[in-house]
């Protein structure tokens, strides 16, 4: 797939361009309309405002300017210019004073919302900002009049002024704004990335399959990677089914020479007899008929820990094992200790993620091991140990009290085909290729293995197998 487009709002440049300014825009819109939709919040006035106000009605009573009021004065424009203005309404006529036609509408308005001379308000119309009621007595009238305050006011100013002195609304009409903006923005990338974070996970745990997903949705950058990585998981799946296959393929190559020399043998003996020379070469065909088999084995064990995967209970890779374990310690008189410490809250299982046939035939390897190289006794211990990034891992690790090996073995002895003594393994049989399977089942399975020495005065193995989280 290409993605030709030089400019596309699938591109994450765009987006990201496209989200910043969108949040802009809206904000600047808000705070643009946000004074003509406030049409039904009234804001108590504070002390220092009510102070202000006093000073201004006594500074109206002492200029005249309410007994012009109560005289019925006509009002010029340029009265307009007076901020702030005081305006009377009489309660009994129901009757404004001192206020302009275009002003009297908001002005009953306001009378109607705020009517409470304990509690004066404020509220903005348009340009304009009414304040009030005040209650004052005059001569000649036994009822008190309700004074009340007209302002001229740039109402983006005192939207910007209120915004200044409550920072916490302008905070929050940000995170009001933005929030669904950023949402969708992170939403399109995350998704993408958690898809391919769950691809590489199945990668992780040897499935190779590609994933088409990757390439249809989310920005084209994260697109262009799926591609990458379907091509990636492509190229591995068929670089180990070429190796897989050239290695099943010289294997049973060999095995038709291998027939060849053990009718050869069977003629020679018996043309000349069972001797010395005849034994020695049927031993070595049969070593190296051995040999071809672990060789097919594990060719057959990269395939299946791709293929034959399970979540099942950690317990089974070990059960079947300790008991006929036991029986062969008990033939040959080797004590079998066993140490199980695993935690059992509510009886919750512990469970792995893999093939359970071949983790248990790699257990059942270095317990046979164990079982083969001891001189009395091994010892078996399981428990759970938190490795590096927090992750959990299940150990299960054989002890015996053999000769053991040089730590500079430790690590050789897992390579295929390498043998610690030659003596020793032409007595039992080994083809240096026992541990190797060992090593490369728990490596598929995202586990480690090694080799120390044992607290008993012989070898220990170390099998580390990743716990499944997710039961």
């Amino acid at each position: 797939m290409q993605y030709q487009n030089k400019f596309s709002l699938n591109q994450l440049t765009i987006r990201t361009f496209i989200v910043f300014w969108l949040g802009f825009f809206a904000m600047m819109a808000l705070v643009v309309t946000l004074p003509y939709l406030d049409s039904t919040i009234y804001s108590s006035l504070q002390e220092k405002e009510i102070a202000y106000y006093q000073k201004k009605i006594a500074e109206s009573i002492r200029n005249n300017k309410i007994k012009s009021l109560v005289a019925k004065m006509p009002i010029l424009p340029i009265d307009k210019s007076a901020s702030p203005r005081p305006v009377l309404f009489d309660p009994n006529k129901k009757e404004i004073l001192g206020a302009f036609n275009d002003e009297k509408n908001y002005v009953y308005r306001f009378i109607d919302n705020a009517n409470e001379f304990a509690h004066p308000m404020k509220k903005n119309f348009n340009d304009i900002q009414i304040a009030g009621p005040f209650q004052i007595y005059l001569d000649d009238f036994s009822d008190p009049f309700s004074l009340f305050f007209i302002s001229r006011v740039n109402p983006y100013q005192e939207i910007l002024r209120y915004m200044i002195d409550y920072p916490i609304v302008l905070f929050l009409l940000t995170v009001f704004i933005t929030s669904p903006l950023l949402w969708w923005f992170t939403y399109t990338i995350v998704k993408p990335i958690s898809r391919l974070q769950k691809a590489a996970n199945s990668i992780a745990l040897g499935n190779f399959e590609v994933d088409p997903q990757l390439t249809k949705h989310g920005p084209i950058e994260l697109r262009q990677v799926g591609q990458s990585f379907n091509r990636m998981a492509k190229s591995i799946s068929n670089l180990i089914s070429n190796h897989q296959n050239l290695l099943s393929s010289i294997s049973h190559e060999l095995k038709t020479p291998l027939t060849r020399l053990q009718l050869a043998t069977a003629l020679i003996r018996h043309q000349t007899g069972d001797n010395l020379a005849v034994k020695r070469i049927e031993k070595e065909i049969e070593r190296m008929d051995k040999m071809i088999n672990e060789l097919l084995l594990i060719s057959r064990q990269k395939m299946n820990t791709q293929i034959e995967r399970d979540i099942f209970p950690a317990e089974n890779i070990w059960n079947e094992v300790i008991q006929d374990a036991l029986f062969e310690a008990e033939q040959q008189n080797i004590k079998f200790e066993q140490n199980i410490n695993l935690p059992n809250k509510n009886n919750d299982q512990i469970f792995l993620n893999g093939n359970i046939n071949l983790l248990q035939s790699a257990v059942e390897n270095i317990v046979r091991n164990a079982l083969k190289y001891t001189k009395d006794k091994i010892k078996l211990s399981i428990f759970i140990q938190e490795e590096e990034e927090e992750e959990e891992f299940i150990r299960i690790r054989i002890d015996d009290n053999g000769s053991g090996v040089h730590p500079n073995e430790f690590e050789k002895i897992f390579h295929p085909f390498y043998r610690v003594d030659e003596a020793r393994t032409r007595t039992t049989g080994g083809t240096g290729l026992g541990l190797a399977i060992v090593s490369n089942v728990v490596k598929e399975h995202q586990g480690k293995v090694w080799a120390e020495e044992s607290e008993l005065g012989g070898l220990a193995v170390t099998i580390a197998l990743p716990l499944w989280l997710n039961k």
